[in-house]
């Protein structure tokens, strides 16, 4: 009967642990994606207004944006990417709808026009 060895083993081992590690993430990500729609058809409203847009050394957006949910006293600051497209990024002032999770409001969103 053949025997393995250490090396086979380990690399073995290591190999089992990518392939956990990418089913987590993978995992994560179908969740992160199913609560971002569960925002866009069942989150509540507010007006928002842009109050940050930096873009990242990737080419990608970071917009920060407040909104005050219903029932709060203070606006919560939220910051979100929003691509790569200049044409998507709202100017710095502009108002426009969040979607947020009532029970949750720090979940939010940027309604965009479809």
């Amino acid at each position: 009967m053949p025997t393995m060895n250490a090396d086979a083993f380990a690399v073995g081992f290591v190999a089992i642990l990518a392939i956990a590690f990418v089913g987590a993430v993978i995992m994560l990500i179908r969740r992160a994606r199913r609560a971002r729609a569960a925002l866009h058809g069942e989150g509540a409203v507010a007006e928002g207004t842009i109050v940050r847009v930096l873009r990242e050394p990737n080419g990608a957006y970071l917009v920060r944006y407040c909104f005050t949910p219903a029932g709060a006293r203070e606006p919560l600051n939220r910051d979100e990417y929003i691509g790569y497209l200049d044409a998507e990024v709202p100017e710095v002032g502009a108002r426009l709808p969040v979607r947020y999770d009532p029970q949750a409001p720090e979940r939010s969103l940027l309604v965009r026009k479809a």
